[in-house]
């Protein structure tokens, strides 16, 4: 990713102005690369050193899930128990001498964004602060739009459900003011097959590292746009969930060369089928492929058996199949895939996985890197839980969700004792509690 230009003098919080030469030559160096981890933690050992452990302690947490906040940086969801914290607790104090009356956001351990509704507290923030971030809540696509020289320098752009449509869209990306962004957020904008084309063919986002597309109705032909485009190249994140995209869609996506640094993609909730299941695992352009979302789109075991067998699995570390249909088939070809040894998370939810599906996941010594398993409201029986009880592969599990399913007190018991699943055992008391309190295991 290309350094962002840094406006002179560079605007930091007041909070700064007490440290010396070293620490805001690291600002500077942050704020040119605003999504590089390694500044900020170079920062934090600094701040130590000049006895500000509290806000060392801050930016190393909110480094740790730097990626997480590139998908959704202005939702505070995220943040651990320790950061909420802290933040409680010092926000006023690193936020004073800003104006009051802006809705201040922290991103990577700094104050770095804003949450507007009007484009005059944009320029206020502006004159204050280097804003790199901007959650804008506009009520009307002719404001943005006329207050588009607003986001020159702005890294990170979040406009979801404001229904600038696609002649919005046209506008908004055909601006040179955009060309710092390298995260775009237009869920739910109705823009629409017109609207990918658009977003497709602007020069201006050849900087985009991630889109978030979701909710737009860009159908099979939407997204052959954007799989077409010469000006999205470096995108590692493409988020399209909900789009009406099928088979055909998915074909487009995978035989696309033009993305050759994703990292995540996001295709749940659109009707794929076992079709574009098979289309996808045909992929062979997307080498750094980590994160692979598919869940509510229609996959039944042939699907599931088809991703198991493809080489686009062999780098994930997270693969969420929920509300899809692979069963106890399904469940047992993943389990068999050498594919998926760098796998940390499987999310299976919802699949109609029953008792062997759930053996062949206990079984499978290519499951062994886990930490997260989600296998809530499927078909598991006691006999299922015992056999996750049971298994020496499952070990490094620290979360193992369970509930929905028809698990008995035998079940239960045998999971809270089990020797491989001790990271897991507060966690099955409450999922317990949770079934037997309304008297239904199920």
């Amino acid at each position: 990713m290309r350094e962002r230009p840094v406006p002179e003098p560079l605007k930091v919080e007041p909070w700064w102005q007490r440290f010396g030469f070293e620490v805001k030559a690291l600002l500077r160096q942050i704020a040119q690369s605003p999504f590089d981890p390694l500044p900020r933690l170079i920062l934090a050992d600094a701040l130590e050193e000049a006895g500000a452990p509290t806000r060392a302690e801050f930016i190393r947490l909110q480094v740790q899930h730097l990626r997480d906040q590139l998908l959704s940086w202005e939702d505070d969801s995220f943040l651990t128990r320790r950061e909420r914290q802290l933040l409680a607790r010092h926000r006023a104090e690193w936020l004073q001498g800003l104006p009051k009356g802006l809705k201040w956001q922290f991103w990577g351990g700094l104050a770095e964004g804003v949450e507007i509704e009007q484009a005059e507290e944009l320029e206020r923030a502006k004159r204050h602060l280097d804003v790199r971030r901007v959650l804008w809540r506009v009520n009307s696509r002719e404001h943005l739009l006329t207050h588009l020289a607003l986001l020159s320098g702005v890294a990170a752009l979040h406009l979801s459900g404001r229904r600038i449509e696609a002649a919005g869209v046209a506008l908004l990306v055909h601006s040179p003011y955009v060309q710092d962004l390298a995260v775009l957020n237009l869920w739910d904008n109705r823009i629409n097959v017109s609207g990918a084309a658009t977003l497709a063919n602007s020069p201006y986002l050849q900087n985009l590292s991630a889109l978030h597309l979701g909710n737009n109705d860009l159908g099979n032909y939407g997204v052959q746009a954007l799989a077409e485009s010469p000006y999205l190249g470096k995108l590692k994140v493409l988020n399209l969930h909900s789009n009406r995209i099928g088979p055909a869609g998915a074909l487009a996506l995978a035989q696309s060369s033009q993305f050759p640094q994703l990292a995540t993609l996001i295709v749940s909730r659109n009707p794929l089928g076992d079709a574009g299941a098979e289309a996808l695992a045909q992929s062979a352009n997307w080498q750094n492929l980590s994160v692979l979302n598919l869940g509510y789109a229609g996959i039944g075991p042939a699907g599931a058996a088809a991703l198991a067998q493809s080489a686009l699995l062999q780098n994930l570390t997270t693969l969420n199949l929920q509300g899809n249909a692979i069963g106890d088939e399904g469940a047992a070809a993943l389990a068999a895939s050498p594919h998926l040894q760098k796998l940390t998370t499987l999310e299976l939810g919802g699949n109609a996985i029953g008792d062997e599906g759930a053996a062949a996941l206990a079984a499978s010594p290519y499951l062994q890197k886990l930490t997260t398993l989600i296998l809530w409201n499927n078909r598991l029986s006691t006999e299922g839980a015992k056999s996750l009880a049971q298994s020496p592969f499952l070990q490094n599990l620290a979360t193992l969700k369970l509930q929905g399913n028809l698990i008995g007190e035998e079940g239960w018991d045998a999971l809270e004792k089990s020797p491989h699943l001790r990271r897991c055992r507060s966690d099955f008391r409450l999922q317990r509690k949770r079934t037997f309190s309304t008297g239904d295991p199920s």
